[in-house]
C-alpha cells in the first residue's frame, strides 16, 4: 500500500487569498455609521420650503419660456412645475400653493398653450356602437318591458 502525504499547494503571498477574520465579542470594536452632512431628513416645515422656492422658480421661467411660444423647454418646465405642485398638494392645500405663484396654475396654463388633439375621444369597439344603437331604440325597450311583465306574471302563477 502507497501512502502519500497530503498537503496543501505553497502559494505566492501575492495570490493567496484573504480569509475572513472570526468576528469579535467585544462591543469596542463596533463601528459607528459615518455621519455624512450631505444626507439629511428634512421636516415637513423644511420640504415645504424647498418645494416652495423650487414651484416659485418654475413659475418665473415658465412665464419667460412663454414668450418664446409653445417649446419643448416650456413643456419640460410645466411637466416640472406639476409635480412640484402635487407635492407641495400633499403637504398644504392648494390655495395655498397658488397663493405662493399669484393664483398660477400649470395644468391650466399647459392646456392653453398645448392643447389636446380634437379627435372622437376613446375609440370604442363595434359591439359597444350596436349596443348604443339597442339603447336609443324604442322598440326594442317595448320588447324588453313586455319580456319583463311576461315573465313576472310567470313568477306570480307558480
Amino acid at each position: 500500500m502507497i501512502t502519500r502525504k497530503e498537503t496543501a499547494p505553497q502559494v505566492p503571498a501575492q495570490e493567496a487569498m484573504d480569509l475572513d477574520h472570526p468576528p469579535s465579542t467585544s462591543l469596542a470594536n463596533t463601528q459607528t455609521r459615518p455621519k455624512s452632512p450631505d444626507i439629511q431628513v428634512l421636516n415637513k416645515e423644511e420640504k415645504i420650503k424647498l418645494l416652495v422656492k423650487e414651484h416659485i422658480l418654475l413659475w418665473n421661467q415658465s412665464v419667460e419660456a412663454q414668450t418664446k411660444g409653445a417649446t419643448e423647454e416650456l413643456k419640460v418646465l410645466l411637466n416640472s412645475a406639476q409635480e412640484t405642485q402635487k407635492s407641495l398638494q400633499k403637504l398644504i392645500p392648494r390655495k395655498e400653493v397658488e397663493e405662493y405663484v399669484k393664483g398660477w396654475n400649470p395644468w391650466k396654463v399647459k392646456a392653453e398653450i398645448f392643447p389636446s388633439p380634437k379627435g372622437k375621444g376613446k375609440k370604442r369597439s363595434s359591439s359597444s356602437q350596436e349596443m348604443r344603437g339597442h339603447y336609443n331604440n324604442p322598440q326594442k325597450w317595448k320588447q324588453l318591458t313586455s319580456l319583463g311583465k311576461t315573465l313576472m306574471s310567470a313568477y306570480n302563477s307558480m
